[in-house]
């Protein structure tokens, strides 16, 4: 009979409550991992868009520096064919 009284107390006040809050720091740490998947999602998300500003400044800056060779060449030009 003290086996099962044993036994109960114990089941009550130690594995119940275990079982329970384990299943609550499980479900916490689920959530964490979801929280932080999301975080590094934004993150990523933030870091492409930030190479697309990039590219789009690189092609910016190579019009302008297209239409300064192209000005200058056909300077270049205009000035050979006035010494001819």
């Amino acid at each position: 009979m003290d086996s099962i009284a044993t036994f109960s107390i114990f089941s009550i006040f130690i594995a119940a409550p275990a079982i329970v809050f384990g299943f609550i720091l499980l479900a916490k740490r689920g959530r964490n991992q979801v929280e932080m998947l999301r975080y590094k999602k934004e993150i990523l998300e933030l870091e492409l868009r930030k190479e697309e500003y990039r590219a789009q400044s690189l092609r910016e800056e190579n019009r302008k520096l297209d239409r300064i060779i192209g000005d200058h060449i056909g300077i270049a030009e205009m000035k050979a064919e006035g010494r001819k």
